[in-house]
């Protein structure tokens, strides 16, 4: 469990390459949404696609470090002496 947990605090701590390269990957799924969603003949289904699939992506990175927080974000407590 120990290792998990440096496992995820090396993907968020700012003076690890790891969170350059999750901040990478971030940018990478936000870029290949939008392109996906502008390409596309029609100027209107193209705005409303993006729209669409922005929103969508940015519920999901939401909700879903939410539930990693809420599953791994917890720390044991000290007894008292």
């Amino acid at each position: 469990m120990d290792s998990l947990r440096e496992i995820v605090i090396s993907l968020f701590a700012v003076d690890s390459i790891w969170s350059v390269v999750t901040r990478g990957v971030v940018w990478l799924a936000i870029s290949v949404v939008i392109i996906i969603s502008t390409d596309t003949a029609r100027v209107e289904e193209s705005s409303l696609g993006l729209k669409k699939n922005l929103g969508f992506l940015l519920m999901f990175l939401v909700l879903s470090g939410g539930l990693i927080y809420l599953l791994f974000g917890y720390t044991t407590a000290q007894a008292a002496t």
